[in-house]
């Protein structure tokens, strides 16, 4: 999620009562993700002067040895149980085979929670990633962009080997703080960048080559993007003045009813038959909190106990749709096993 930009040009001050109308209901909502402006501020800054060759350190009577993963090209190093209090959630992302696994990516690494329940550091690069992914069908791939520990900008980078090496592929100097993968075909990426370049991007090629869709319709930044699992055409972005979706790639937008009210931040979609169900944090005035739509957002059901906080990351297991993880603004993690009728915070 990134922050949005209030000098988007389509931004303008109310002029019609009926402007006037969703004014208070937004103010609203401002209040109520007021908590993530320490996380938006922070999401402009450069990493800590966390050097790339060191690892995060346990207290002494906690230190283990650097555990190698499954594939063993990753070192795995332990995290403290205080990392949540040291940085910033900017994605979250589960492994392709294996539901109990998932990645977080945070403002100083890339985390992963293992099927034991332990978290770790993963890889050498401690950089802040802004822009972060995992390919659907591979559990080794990742995507990612954002800023190293040195500064400036990552560009679109991809590991072969779980976060181990990453290598810049394509946009040197972008900076994406939206990204996101088509589930049904993982060439297919849609990306927002906060610097190095302007507006929405699209490759059909990997990541190898981006196109600028026209996206009528949409004016602010997205805080997310998300590709609909059954088609690569549909994308839906998450802003501060609505939920909006695009069935052609990205070219044109329209928004989802009754979501300027209540906009919704974290979001994922989950396949159901032969369409999918959105399902959301919605910051709704008189209840805010997680909910599911069945058809394309005109209709809102509670969606699912033992959350808290406002959620920013959805994300679902490829290989389990009944599995899903969740973070919220201040880092505590979640998991449903049940498809989000019931949640438990992950320690």
């Amino acid at each position: 999620m990134s922050q949005p930009d209030s000098r988007s040009k389509n931004f303008r001050k109310p002029r019609s009562k009926k402007a006037l109308k969703y004014a208070l209901p937004i103010a609203a909502f401002v209040l109520l993700v007021s908590g993530m402006s320490l996380w938006f501020a922070s999401s402009n800054q450069q990493p800590s002067n966390v050097s790339t060759a060191n690892r995060v350190q346990l207290p002494a009577a906690n230190q283990e040895k650097e555990t190698a993963s499954s594939n063993e090209a990753v070192t795995l190093t332990p995290a403290p149980k205080t990392w949540r209090e040291t940085t910033h959630v900017h994605g979250l992302a589960v492994n392709s085979v294996n539901p109990a696994v998932a990645y977080v990516a945070t403002h100083h690494g890339l985390l992963q929670r293992s099927e034991t329940g332990q978290w770790f550091w993963m890889g050498k690069q401690r950089a802040d990633y802004m822009g972060f992914t995992a390919d659907p069908t591979n559990p080794n791939r990742f995507y990612s962009s954002g800023h190293p520990p040195t500064g400036g900008n990552l560009g679109f980078q991809i590991s072969d080997n779980q976060g181990l090496d990453w290598k810049q592929i394509s946009l040197p100097g972008v900076d994406f703080h939206a990204l996101a993968i088509a589930p049904s075909n993982p060439n297919i990426f849609y990306g927002w960048p906060a610097s190095g370049a302007q507006g929405l991007h699209a490759s059909t090629d990997g990541g190898k080559t981006w196109t600028q869709p026209r996206m009528v319709g949409l004016g602010d930044a997205p805080f997310s993007l998300t590709v609909d699992p059954q088609n690569a055409a549909r994308v839906f972005a998450t802003t501060r003045s609505g939920l909006y979706e695009s069935t052609d790639s990205g070219n044109s937008w329209t928004l989802v009813p009754n979501t300027q009210t209540a906009p919704v931040v974290g979001l994922a979609l989950l396949k159901q038959g032969n369409h999918s169900v959105l399902v959301g944090y919605r910051a709704l005035q008189s209840a805010p909190g997680l909910y599911r739509s069945a058809d394309n957002g005109k209709t809102w059901q509670p969606l699912g106990t033992g959350t808290n906080g406002t959620i920013l990351h959805l994300a679902i297991a490829p290989s389990n749709p009944q599995v899903l993880y969740a973070v919220n603004k201040n880092n505590a993690v979640f998991q449903s096993q049940d498809g989000g009728k019931t949640w438990k915070e992950l320690e």
